[in-house]
């Protein structure tokens, strides 16, 4: 066999085995299609996670069942996800759900869309689409939004709040239905049942 032709089938042999391994490894799946809406992605990776980070300090971890890697447009999109919060001595603050969330890596803002749920230890937002804004450390919605703080239940259009939900600011006419009875209510009514006689009479006057 010639050697030219041997050193072909060398590096033909190199190239194969190249593809195969990056074809298999772990937590990337071969070239597909991206989420509705976007074009097909530069990497898939199946139950990946991101770190959210401003100035080396860990603000928020994003867990999805797929993340689709966008190098040109330097988005992250991930397809059913969870997002833990947390202060800057990283203490957790609160979870958010939803159907899809899109990163910007340059800013590392994010939003939410899609059944979009916030939930803190006594408080939750529940809205359709839903923005973070690390750096500024606030979520904000122009959607129509439910609270639910403290046994209350508020509906309005438009929040801005902290990731914890300790402070909550509703625009556009919100309604504020309460759990327990209103102010002026009429009183429930009495009961006029007579009480029974007591131990050793028999009712007589």
């Amino acid at each position: 066999m010639r050697p030219a032709t041997l050193l072909a089938m060398c590096l033909l042999a190199r190239a194969l085995a190249g593809c195969e391994g990056e074809r298999n490894r772990p937590g990337t799946t071969a070239p597909q299609p991206g989420p509705a809406g976007y074009p097909a992605p530069d990497q898939v990776v199946e139950n990946g996670q991101h770190v959210i980070t401003v100035q080396g300090v860990r603000k928020a971890v994003m867990v999805a069942e797929r993340l689709y890697f966008y190098e040109q447009l330097g988005k992250v999109v991930g397809d059913t996800i969870e997002v833990t919060f947390y202060d800057e001595e990283g203490t957790y603050q609160s979870t958010l759900t939803a159907r899809t969330g899109e990163l910007q890596e340059a800013t590392q803002d994010m939003i939410a869309k899609g059944s979009v749920m916030v939930r803190s230890e006594d408080s939750s937002i529940r809205t359709e689409e839903l923005r973070y804004d690390p750096a500024q450390d606030l979520v904000t919605t122009d959607q129509q939004t439910e609270i639910v703080q403290r046994g209350n239940v508020i509906r309005g259009r438009g929040v801005t709040a902290d990731p914890g939900l300790k402070n909550i600011r509703i625009r556009g006419g919100s309604a504020v239905l309460r759990t327990e009875p209103d102010v002026g209510a009429p009183p429930p009514p009495q009961d006029t049942t007579p009480p029974a006689p007591g131990p050793g009479t028999d009712g007589a006057p």
